[in-house]
C-alpha cells in the first residue's frame, strides 16, 4: 500500500494459521494415513518419506492460501488486499465505515480468531471482511480508536483553518480603519 505523506501503517496482518485448523487437522492425518498405507505395500521407509513429503507440500499451499491475504489499517484507511499474481485490493476511508460487525463461532472462540465486517457509507453495498484474524476484538476497538483519532484530527485542522481565516480578515479590517 502506498501512503500518504500524513498517513502511517497502524496494523497489518494475514489470516491466522488458527483459521485453517482443520485443514491442518486433516493435512496431519492424511500424512500419517498415506504413509502408513505406502508402508504396507512398499517400505516403512518410503511410507514414512511419502508422508512427510506430502505435509509439506500440503503445508506449503495452507501457507499460501493464507499469505495471499493481507488486511491493512493505515491512520486513514482500511485496506483488503489479496492475490498472488493477479491481485484484488479492496479499500476505503475510515471515514466512511458505518458498522462493524465480528463474527466468531465457539470454535473460533476457542482458538481467538474471528471475522470483522466493516459496512461502509453508500449505495453500493460495500464491505470488508477480515477473515480469521487473530484478536478480533482487539482489531475493532483499534479500527475504532483510530476512526476516532482520525475525527479529532480533522476537527483540529478545521478549527485551525477557520481561527486562521478569521485571523485574516480582522487583520484586512483593521487595515482600512
Amino acid at each position: 500500500m502506498d501512503l500518504n505523506d500524513d498517513e502511517t501503517l497502524i496494523f497489518k496482518t494475514s489470516p491466522s494459521w488458527k483459521s485453517q485448523f482443520g485443514k491442518h487437522v486433516m493435512l496431519v492425518i492424511g500424512s500419517i494415513l498415506v504413509g502408513a498405507v505406502v508402508g504396507l505395500i512398499a517400505d516403512v521407509g518410503i511410507g514414512i518419506a511419502a508422508g512427510v513429503v506430502i505435509a509439506l507440500v500440503v503445508f506449503g499451499l495452507l501457507w499460501a492460501e493464507r499469505s495471499r491475504t493481507t488486511y491493512m489499517v493505515t491512520s486513514q484507511r482500511i485496506q483488503v488486499r489479496e492475490g498472488f499474481l493477479s491481485k484484488e485490493v479492496q479499500q476505503t476511508r475510515l471515514d466512511r465505515i458505518q458498522n462493524v460487525t465480528l463474527d466468531q463461532s465457539v470454535a473460533e472462540r476457542l482458538l481467538r480468531i474471528g471475522t470483522v465486517d466493516y459496512d461502509t457509507a453508500g449505495d453500493d453495498g460495500s464491505r470488508f471482511r477480515m477473515i480469521g484474524v487473530s484478536n478480533p476484538d482487539g482489531l475493532v476497538r483499534l479500527v475504532d480508536r483510530t476512526q476516532r483519532d482520525a475525527f479529532d484530527a480533522e476537527r483540529d485542522r478545521n478549527a485551525r483553518a477557520e481561527a486562521e481565516a478569521d485571523a485574516r480578515v480582522r487583520g484586512r479590517s483593521g487595515d482600512g480603519l
